[in-house]
């Protein structure tokens, strides 16, 4: 599946940016934390057939991404603007070009993602150490792997993880757990549903490149944010579904079937549930019967415009991680989420972060990572393994 490719390092006139991107208009939008605390067209069908399925619109959306891309490699908020460009967004929009050249072949692409690469390279504290959001290390991982280049990797490896276990990381000489602490104390509040999904990308992250014993931290702090699980009142606390997802995800990531019950005064659905299948069917449950998931779980009367493309996008990730896990048992949602998301994309080749709603770089780039990654998991494996009933099981 992956190819190697030649990698195009264009360093030449990067700028170090420590802000974070933070959300504008009148639903929020999950960004990585990075030490910061980040706040807060009609669309139309695409048919597809057996011989489009698995590049069409991933093409048609990481060209459109490339786009947006802007020179120093990192990407603006909003859409349509390189006046200030954010490192905790790069990313979550990148990996979905990553995966979309994994099932394409297309190099260019590799020339942005690379790009994007050596902009995070450059994102320091006031200090001059280096800084990570969240995601910054999956994505670095995941670009050393299919760049052939092993500098990303590294540099996660040298300037993060071994930093925390030395306790030096950052100017307050962080250690792993006092990283975690700090993540969590920016994730309170409004945002304190992000916590499991911030950290659920770091354990097999830090698994693959860390020192003993990280990953289990990880693990613990999404078990944790499933503790301050919170579904009371979407106008105070944001979100809750994509931490549900995120922490579904990253407990199939360690494979953690079953676990101390989870005490979520605040979140009745997730309360006392002690397996990642109990956990699983209670976010599969929360489906629209379009595909799609709401942005928050407890809305009074929800409608079309509170189906949510970047809450859908991991749910969609969450259901193909437990599937690879155990025994295929969500075919059927995870095909109706990615047929849902791949509705939503626009002509342009972007994606709304909601039906009707703006463009956002970010959203747009976790629609393509959670559709490349139903493509490759169903329509390329299942089929390359030679398992013709899944095929069918998922064609429309």
């Amino acid at each position: 599946m992956r190819k190697t490719v030649r990698s195009v390092l264009v360093c030449g006139g990067l700028v170090v940016v420590a802000s974070v991107a933070g959300a504008a208009g009148p639903r929020p939008v999950a960004q990585p934390f990075d030490g910061g605390v980040a706040l807060g067209e009609p669309s139309y069908a695409i048919d597809w057939t057996i011989d489009g399925v698995i590049t069409d619109h991933l093409v048609l959306g990481a060209d459109h991404i490339s786009d947006q891309q802007c020179a120093n490699g990192g990407f603006g908020w909003p859409h349509d603007d390189c006046s200030a460009t954010y490192h905790n967004i790069t990313g979550p929009i990148l990996l979905g070009v990553l995966g979309t050249h994994a099932l394409t072949g297309n190099d260019s692409l590799m020339v942005g993602a690379v790009n994007g690469g050596v902009f995070d390279l450059t994102h320091e504290f006031d200090n001059g150490e280096a800084r990570f959001g969240t995601f910054t290390p999956v994505f670095m991982l995941e670009l050393a792997g299919r760049s052939d280049n092993s500098t990303f990797a590294t540099f996660v490896a040298t300037e993060l993880f071994d930093e925390l276990a030395a306790g030096t990381y950052g100017p307050d000489d962080f250690d792993t757990a006092g990283w975690i602490d700090s993540i969590e104390v920016g994730r309170s509040g409004a945002w304190i549903n992000l916590r499991p999904w911030e950290f659920h990308t770091l354990i097999p992250t830090a698994r693959a490149l860390g020192s003993p014993g990280q990953d289990a931290l990880f693990e613990q702090a999404v078990l944790d944010g499933l503790a301050t699980l919170d579904n009371s009142d979407p106008n105070v606390v944001y979100s809750d579904v994509i931490g549900l997802a995120g922490a579904v995800r990253g407990l199939a990531f360690a494979a953690r079937s079953t676990f101390p019950a989870i005490s979520a005064p605040l979140d009745p659905g997730v309360d006392g549930i002690d397996t990642l299948a109990a956990l699983t069917a209670y976010l599969a449950g929360l489906q629209n019967a379009d595909g799609s998931w709401d942005w928050h779980s407890n809305l009074t009367a929800p409608g079309i415009t509170d189906e949510d493309l970047q809450t859908t996008a991991y749910a969609l990730l969450a259901l193909l991680e437990v599937d690879a896990l155990t025994a295929p048992s969500y075919v059927a949602a995870t095909q109706a989420a990615r047929d849902w998301l791949v509705s939503q994309q626009l002509p342009n080749g972007g994606f709304p972060e909601w039906p009707g709603g703006d463009e956002n770089t970010e959203v747009e780039g976790e629609a393509l990572t959670a559709i490349a990654a139903f493509d490759a998991r169903i329509f390329v494996d299942g089929f390359e393994s030679g398992d013709v009933s899944l095929w069918s099981a998922v064609m429309p």
